[in-house]
């Protein structure tokens, strides 16, 4: 019996440019022609309560809501990897090498 069987190649034509190159050269069409928009959308929404002169209202507000959001996803987050280390410590302490003397 044969170790292996060629089966005939299925690849794509020379004449078709790689999948890679076609969404590098997408990615970076939206990120140098898309910046202008993009600067646009994200400003927008602060330009309107600055203009109305409730700018350290908007800004104050704004980062309330980071500092809420970061209070609130980064302590559970810490802890459920930080379980998950000791989980894994305590389950493979045979087979980690003992400590080296000085």
């Amino acid at each position: 019996m044969h170790e292996s069987i060629d089966w005939p190649r299925r690849g794509r034509r020379a004449s078709q440019p790689p999948r890679f190159f076609i969404i590098i050269l997408v990615i970076l069409a939206v990120i140098f022609f898309g910046r202008p928009d993009l600067s646009v959308l994200l400003r927008r929404p602060a330009l309107v309560p600055v203009s109305l002169g409730y700018g350290p209202v908007f800004w104050k507000t704004l980062s309330l809501q980071w500092e809420i959001f970061g209070g609130f996803l980064l302590p559970p987050r810490f802890s459920c990897l930080y379980g998950s280390f000791l989980a894994l410590k305590r389950a493979h302490l045979p087979d980690l090498p003992e400590a080296e003397p000085s």
